[in-house]
């Protein structure tokens, strides 16, 4: 049949609006997870094992949920510098990023009062409704779900009093501009009125704060604080040298001078914070997503800091 010019076209046009469509839908902000690509950005606090482990775990996870899928990370790390969490906060908010991943209270803030549109995935975030994130864990509302750190003090309380010899007297260092530790040493107290908190602004301000609690103190227990985080080995130093016993409720228990860190498994907390955002690209309302919680206390212990303190860890404990 020969087809008349007209006919060819309007088969020529309708090619091209399809094809126009076809562009049209796999570009823009968000544009990308209604096709077979990605973008999505990964948003750290500062350049520690607990930030690093959470956004591992995140990644892989949301690779291994999403296999049909070609996925673009963007990563950016704050290094532990406000002024840095704003600048890249804005970033983000300006990108053509689908969702970002973020950990660190102070950074989810910061990018939620900025963009109130792109899913924003928390992870291991101590307190959402708290910071004003959410409305509640199990319905956040708005634009910002994912996965919470926050374990009762009086349960990593439990675990210390387990060690030999008895903590009598007990620290802690915690900044007080961030909204998780406010929280966590307000519960801290409730639980163990007597303890002795010093806070910094900076972590310039952490080696001082360390040595202030030498003889004062049988043992340190550090909260979920991102600035506090950055000076661990040196919070890890003067403790070694007192033979005090240093507790992470989040880190890396290997640092020589770190007895143990009692907490939540931020790998894990990275992978079921992907679940959720997998979920969104499948076309779930970030809002209508729970919080995932830590399944229970993870204790990992670093036997050569124990001999160093001369303390004796249950047999229970792992590594020890």
């Amino acid at each position: 049949m020969t087809r008349r010019p007209g006919m060819v076209a309007a088969a020529l046009l309708a090619a091209l609006a399809l094809a126009a469509a076809g562009c049209s839908s796999s570009s823009g902000k968000h544009g990308d997870s209604k096709g077979k690509h990605l973008r999505v950005g990964l948003f750290g606090i500062a350049q520690v094992s607990v930030v690093s482990d959470g956004l591992d775990g995140f990644r892989k996870e949301l690779q291994q949920r999403l296999p049909g899928y070609s996925i673009s990370f963007d990563a950016q790390n704050a290094q532990g510098d406000n002024s840095l969490i704003q600048s890249i906060a804005r970033d983000y908010a300006h990108s053509n990023d689908d969702l970002v991943a973020v950990i660190g209270t102070p950074a989810v803030i910061a990018l939620a009062q900025l963009d109130k549109t792109t899913p924003i995935i928390a992870i291991a975030m101590g307190d959402p409704v708290g910071a004003k994130v959410a409305t509640s864990l199990d319905a956040p509302g708005g634009n910002v779900t994912g996965s919470t750190d926050y374990i009762e003090p009086s349960e990593q309380l439990r675990v210390i009093d387990q060690v030999k010899p008895v903590a009598h007297r007990i620290g802690t260092i915690y900044d007080p501009s961030n909204e998780n530790s406010q929280i966590w040493i307000k519960a801290l107290k409730q639980a163990r009125p007597d303890v002795v908190a010093v806070s910094v602004s900076s972590s310039g301000d952490i080696p001082a704060a360390a040595r202030s609690l030498a003889g004062r103190v049988d043992a340190i227990l550090i909260g979920p604080d991102a600035t506090v985080s950055t000076g661990y080995p040196a919070v890890a130093a003067v403790a070694r040298q007192n033979k005090i016993a240093l507790y992470l409720t989040g880190g890396d228990q290997t640092i020589s001078g770190v007895l143990a860190s009692i907490g939540a498994n931020y790998t894990q907390l990275g992978q079921v914070a992907a679940g959720n955002a997998a979920r969104i690209v499948q076309g779930a309302a970030p809002g209508s997503l729970a919080f995932q919680k830590p399944p229970g206390v993870t204790v990992a212990t670093n036997p050569a800091t124990a001999q160093a303190i001369d303390a004796t860890l249950p047999a229970s404990f792992a590594g020890s």
